[in-house]
């Protein structure tokens, strides 16, 4: 078929619009928006219908949220509030539960590395068990940058959840992990570590 002049010129400007697009869709992700900016994190996250956790649009947030995790140095968890998505999913790094530690700079003592573990991920997490006894751990959050708390957690939690497969399972937790799973479900329900918190202190303010 040949194209006559005016054709061929609304051709490549409907050319040109669509590489702009594109190329607009695949550079856009999601970032870790702070507290300020962020109304998703004081609301009360939504389940995900099981049928559609396989869905593309659940499957390349897990995967951003996955990327975006793997470049925060301190970074242990990310909830997809955090992300201005109030849904309830959070991913648990995979790093951060081979080491067993958090990796923060007022950890008085550093553990030698160890080699990662794929991350876990939890979709429609319940909480159907915790210990009574709790201890004060030291948290941050990735939104709300530069300051640190104590929080009372209890020292074991168990979740029952789906995996990014839709494949639901139930995994107990003490220590470490089990800290995680509480600050990650009070991101689900629109709590911050610091509604709970019974000290905060700046990043360099000495202890």
């Amino acid at each position: 078929m040949f194209l006559g002049h005016d054709n061929v010129v609304m051709a490549r400007v409907f050319y040109n619009f669509r590489n702009i697009l594109n190329n607009a869709i695949v550079s856009f992700m999601r970032t870790i928006l702070s507290e300020r900016e962020n109304p998703a994190l004081r609301k009360v996250a939504r389940e995900i219908p099981v049928v559609e956790i396989t869905s593309e649009h659940i499957q390349t947030l897990i995967k951003e949220m996955k990327d975006l995790l793997a470049k925060e140095e301190y970074g242990v968890a990310l909830a997809a509030p955090q992300l201005g998505e109030a849904i309830k999913l959070f991913i648990v790094s995979g790093r951060a539960i081979a080491r067993d530690s958090r990796n923060a700079p007022d950890e008085p003592e550093k553990k030698e590395e160890q080699p990662a573990l794929p991350d876990q991920v939890y979709i429609n997490p319940v909480l159907v068990k915790v210990s009574r006894t709790k201890k004060n751990k030291h948290e941050g959050c990735l939104s709300i940058r530069g300051k640190w708390g104590e929080v009372p957690r209890a020292e074991k939690a168990t979740l029952r959840a789906y995996d990014e497969n839709g494949v639901q399972f139930t995994r107990g937790a003490s220590g470490f992990l089990a800290h995680i799973f509480q600050h990650e479900m009070d991101h689900l329900e629109g709590i911050l570590y610091t509604d709970k918190a019974t000290k905060l202190y700046d990043e360099k303010e000495e202890r």
